[in-house]
């Protein structure tokens, strides 16, 4: 019951605060790469843009060396054109820009409000709960054992429906303690609440996915606002 009043509690004050910039600081200059770190060739600054090259044949991320923020508002612009991608938080660094943790789903329109945990093994334990956690409409609550359980709060169609392919959209991930929660397009996608004594994580990287293969997507207007030093 508390879990479920810090929920609507926390959706009622980011709704009110949606248009507030205040604080919020750039992660990219709009120039170059300087801050991120990413395999030779697989992104490129294109204008004020930060474009995955499509070259790579394998699945790689770029990862911003900035920190690892604990509870914060992260703030973007997207395109999705072809492949597979993602945005990355709170995640490890497994080295070879490898990242190991929580992502948003970024692919075509039937999948997206997708939290997924990236790179756990086929073999994992705790697998099935954890390589693919909610879709559109949905909050996940994974308690300490692992075990996770989803509740549908709106159809997933329709949440899917604010979501346009081949064009330029907003996306805003709010991690606060436990909680994860992605919006797009001012719209309440999904959200994570993680209590997995083993799994959680409360802080960590943020990157951006290629999922290699031919892979189109862009990202522009990166800020973050952070609410606790962590």
């Amino acid at each position: 019951m508390k879990t479920a009043l810090v929920f609507f509690l926390l959706i009622l004050v980011t709704q009110s605060h949606a248009d507030d910039e205040s604080g919020f600081v750039e992660l990219f200059n709009g120039e170059n790469l300087d801050g991120w770190d990413g395999k030779p060739g697989a992104w490129e600054v294109r204008g004020d843009e930060i474009w995955c090259t499509g070259v790579s044949e394998n699945r790689n991320w770029l990862i911003w060396r900035g920190g690892q923020p604990t509870d914060f508002t992260l703030r973007l612009e997207f395109r999705w054109d072809k492949g597979n991608s993602g945005v990355q938080v709170r995640s490890d660094d497994l080295g070879e820009w490898q990242v190991f943790g929580y992502q948003v789903e970024i692919a075509r329109q039937e999948v997206m409000g997708l939290w997924h945990h990236s790179l756990i093994d086929r073999e994992h334990p705790k697998r099935e709960a954890r390589f693919l956690m909610t879709t559109a409409g949905e909050r996940a609550l994974i308690v300490s054992d692992g075990t996770r359980v989803n509740t549908k709060l709106e159809d997933a169609a329709a949440i899917q429906a604010h979501y346009n392919e081949n064009e330029w959209n907003t996306m805003e991930i709010i991690a606060s303690g436990d909680m994860v929660i992605q919006k797009i397009n001012g719209v309440h996608f999904a959200t994570l609440i993680d209590q997995d004594s083993e799994m959680s994580r409360s802080k960590g990287w943020i990157a951006f996915q290629d999922h290699g293969k031919g892979c189109t997507v862009a990202f522009r207007n990166i800020r973050i606002k952070e609410t606790s030093s962590g």
